[in-house]
């Protein structure tokens, strides 16, 4: 399989660079191949479903979608760009139908809805939106956060936690025009800061990652479009300490294992999913190392499900860790290969 990796630097020198690593899923083999250095702050990466193009987020202060060609061997060439209307883009995802793209910028609030045309790029945006709530935490929340968007599997809502005002917000998006309109949102406890979130594959539950605090909320969710909190897990040991920031949150395609990374902890906790998903219970850990030495930013779980990728961007690595198929529990596969600033991780057909 191929692994295109994104990066992210908040550091004057800001990451340049899409890399390309081929793995071997029996083995934990990880061998970088290439790259592509023109974009700042590769945040974010979305492969089209025909795998012919890859869609980028510049994480910069003048927020940036970039369109990039895949040749053979992975090789990238860029083709286009739009700008994001908003600062800090920092996630992208296609609508099923794969008519829209859309993009959020954490930094100013928006959501930003592009059409796409027949040959993978995008038009001019159809539609904004801006949050204007804000939280408690006064450096972290002081304003709107939105972090990313995910689509339910009608294609009917589109969900976006926002980390400044805790709250996961509800929209309905129109396929034919591209329009999101505002259905109501659910606050999920103060000062969590919901990061990111995965669906159940039934659908009808929904777990949202914090980055404030270090819990994954359970939430109800049906065809209505309702969202509503069930419960909630820490993602790290009760006695864990000091600052704790979750990153990413991915779930087996089986439904059977959810996993989220602990920045600062430095370990993807792993979670069995139970009740028929309305209830996750904490299982275990891995752990890579001493606090604030390796930044676990993005999660990756291969098609086959028997290992999860990792992009540790303080550690500047993309490691492999083998899923005991039992229990869903990880452990170290192979040696890491060395990716500068990694944060984000999608994968493509080799």
């Amino acid at each position: 399989m191929r692994l295109f990796v994104g990066g992210y630097s908040w550091t004057e020198t800001l990451a340049r660079g899409v890399r390309v690593v081929m793995t071997d899923p029996a083995t934990g083999g990880l061998v970088l191949t290439g790259s592509f250095t023109d974009i700042p702050n590769p945040f974010h990466l979305l492969p089209s479903p025909s795998g012919r193009t890859l869609y980028v987020a510049a994480n910069v202060p003048d927020g940036r979608v970039h369109v990039l060609g895949v040749g053979r061997h992975g090789s990238l060439e860029h083709r286009g760009e739009r700008p994001a209307l908003g600062a800090g883009t920092v996630h992208l995802s296609l609508h099923p139908s794969g008519r829209h793209l859309l993009a959020v910028n954490h930094d100013s609030g928006e959501v930003v809805v592009f059409p796409v045309e027949d040959d993978e790029l995008l038009g001019p945006a159809v539609d904004v939106v801006r949050h204007d709530g804000k939280g408690p935490d006064p450096v972290n929340q002081a304003g709107p956060h939105p972090h990313m968007t995910a689509t339910d599997h009608t294609g009917t809502f589109v969900l976006v936690p926002d980390k400044g005002d805790d709250h996961v917000h509800v929209y309905r998006f129109s396929a034919s025009s591209g329009h999101l309109s505002a259905l109501g949102r659910t606050h999920l406890g103060e000062g969590v800061g919901p990061r990111h979130l995965v669906f159940h594959p039934s659908g009808r539950y929904v777990y949202v990652v914090g980055e404030l605090q270090p819990v994954i909320v359970v939430c109800g969710f049906d065809t209505s479009g309702a969202l509503w909190p069930l419960g909630s897990v820490r993602t790290v040991p009760d006695e864990a300490d000091g600052w704790i920031a979750p990153s990413a949150i991915v779930i087996s395609a089986d439904g059977r294992y959810v996993y989220a990374a602990n920045r600062g902890h430095e370990s993807v906790a792993v979670f069995e999913v139970a009740a028929g998903g309305a209830v996750l219970k904490r299982t275990g850990e891995h752990r890579f190392g001493d606090p604030f030495t390796t930044m676990p930013w993005d999660l990756l779980v291969d098609p086959s499900g028997t290992v999860v990728y990792v992009a540790n961007q303080m550690a500047g690595t993309v490691a492999a860790l083998s899923v005991d198929p039992e229990t869903g529990l990880l452990g170290a596969l192979g040696a890491p290969v060395a990716v500068p600033d990694a944060a984000c991780l999608v994968a493509a057909p080799a």
